[in-house]
């Protein structure tokens, strides 16, 4: 009866939400292209390569994940040669990352993720017939578990996230959460032994939760290089590589405006600094470059360089290189920490051996902060008011900046092996295939 309750009003809510998701989709731009998969229309070339294969449908929801996923599917077929993936995303930027990252790879599909009708849903496995399904973080949606359960189809919900507002969500609506998620999964893969406690707390059975760790903090299958392809790029604009350079990563509105005061209240004392601005999404693009004009100060954009020939500030209008762009950083800021909810990932910065400062609203990465803060590895603010005084001690004392960054790699080093473990406990419990 939830289920069908559901499938009813979701039409309406879609119908609701659609003015806004026109307006997200146009703006972010490239959403023509296979729009049709997400009422489960393929092509007639892709339709034919998910019939001929035994595929393990994995479920990522946009940017972040999907290097996740990624990571996750190399790792499965690295130790099972037969493994075959369709990986599936919700947004434009997802879709556009995955297919560029996956390259010629023949085992290995990207599609939209279908709209969760059980209709539509149930169309499209038909055509992959999966004989697994991963969900990465907390994609969870009814019809979709539902479909898999009556295909006899494992799921697992892999580097399972659990934010404080969805544990209160969860919690309210325990009955209709067990009834709609949690019976569904074979196997949870909490973070640590504390997100176990909770997810049970919230009706997951004991037996169908395996403490993993996190897949964003598990560098094993990462290198961790002091210097980066963009370095000498920015050489060409005039930065040179002994010039300090202050980097905001996936920055949210009002970020880049804190940064750029804090960038010019620090130029008087560190008068060659520069400031490197990533948004979180790169078709913000306009609206930032308005505020740079009208701070006067000179900048480039990453897509048109030559704009500028001695630029102050970089404006990183793509997408996909902003663990490159750490790497050329003195001090890192990470955003939707300040001006948000929920903060952004501060692991890859600390992976390029940067030291990081973030706001006061972390809540989406609450378990490692605290960890990092227990030991002294990262700088938690709780205004934007001290960011200037914070990133001033550390450019000027590049001792203690190190020693901040030596902590935080400690921590990061106790979730090493999460990707590799999670895929090994997965493809143990592959169903056998006639």
């Amino acid at each position: 009866m939830l289920l069908l309750c559901y499938n009813l009003l979701l039409p309406l809510a879609l119908i609701i939400s659609f003015p806004f998701y026109l307006r997200r989709m146009l703006k972010r731009g490239g959403y023509r292209k296979n729009f049709l998969q997400r009422f489960g229309i393929y092509a007639p070339d892709l339709k034919a390569r998910l019939s001929q294969y035994d595929w393990t449908w994995v479920r990522a929801v946009s940017v972040g994940e999907i290097m996740l996923a990624l990571r996750l599917v190399e790792e499965m077929k690295r130790q099972s040669p037969d493994f075959r993936a369709v990986i599936s995303t919700t947004t434009s930027t997802g879709y556009a990352l995955a297919r560029q990252r996956i390259g010629t790879r023949d085992w290995l599909e990207i599609v939209y993720s279908p709209i969760d009708l059980y209709p539509i849903v149930n169309a499209c496995w038909k055509k992959m017939h999966p004989t697994q399904a991963i969900l990465i973080d907390s994609d969870l949606w009814p019809s979709f578990l539902a479909v898999a359960e009556a295909n006899r189809c494992p799921v697992y919900l892999a580097n399972a996230r659990l934010s404080v507002r969805s544990e209160k969500r969860y919690a309210k609506l325990r009955s209709i959460s067990q009834t709609l998620f949690w019976r569904h999964l074979q196997t949870l893969f909490a973070q640590d032994q504390s997100d176990a406690e909770r997810w049970k707390g919230l009706g997951v059975s004991r037996d169908r939760i395996v403490v993993a760790g996190s897949m964003k903090y598990d560098t094993e299958d990462l290198e961790s290089e002091s210097g980066s392809p963009l370095a000498e790029w920015l050489g060409t604009l005039g930065v040179k590589s002994d010039r300090p350079i202050l980097l905001g990563g996936s920055l949210h509105p009002g970020e880049e405006e804190l940064l750029l005061v804090t960038f010019r209240t620090l130029l008087a004392d560190f008068p060659n600094l520069f400031l490197i601005l990533v948004p979180r999404h790169a078709e913000r693009t306009p609206e930032i470059v308005q505020l740079l004009r009208a701070s006067k100060v000179p900048f480039a954009l990453r897509s048109e360089p030559e704009s500028s020939s001695l630029p102050s500030v970089m404006l990183v209008n793509t997408t996909g290189e902003l663990r490159d762009w750490y790497a050329t950083a003195t001090v890192v800021v990470v955003g939707k920490s300040f001006y948000g909810f929920g903060g952004q990932n501060p692991v890859e910065p600390i992976l390029a051996k940067k030291p990081v400062v973030v706001g006061p609203h972390m809540e989406n990465f609450q378990f490692i902060i605290d960890e990092l803060r227990t030991a002294g590895g990262i700088i938690q603010l709780q205004s934007a008011a001290a960011l200037a005084s914070a990133t001033a001690e550390l450019l000027r004392n590049r001792a203690a900046a190190a020693s901040l960054v030596s902590r935080a790699s400690k921590v990061i080093a106790q979730h090493r092996g999460t990707i590799r473990r999670t895929a090994s406990a997965i493809l143990e419990q592959r169903p056998k295939v006639a």
